[in-house]
């Protein structure tokens, strides 16, 4: 995307899988285990699966002075965050040790 000198970049990182399976046949444990259930005991199986999933990582922003890149994810304000609530936690709610 163009604005005005600026070039913008978006970056994501995308990552996908899938998975299948497949059985067939007899076991022999269980068929003698289970010989009273009946003679005609045949093995089967299935399966599948997938995934995917795409996350923003940030932008890239090209001027003709400089090419910067600007995160996406406000991560290190998040842990920031959570150590100054837990330190402020300890302070305000101090137990006194007799």
């Amino acid at each position: 995307m163009e604005a005005g000198d600026k070039t913008i970049i978006p970056v994501a990182q995308i990552a996908y899988g899938y998975g299948g399976g497949y059985g067939h046949g007899k076991d022999p444990m269980k068929q003698k285990e289970s010989s009273s259930v009946g003679k005609n005991n045949i093995g089967e199986g299935a399966g599948a699966g997938g995934g995917m999933f795409a996350r923003a990582k940030g932008v890239y922003e090209i001027t003709p002075a400089h090419t910067r890149f600007i995160p996406a994810s406000g991560t290190k304000i998040l842990l920031t965050g959570l150590v100054i609530g837990f330190l402020m936690r300890g302070f305000f709610f101090h137990k006194r040790h007799k």
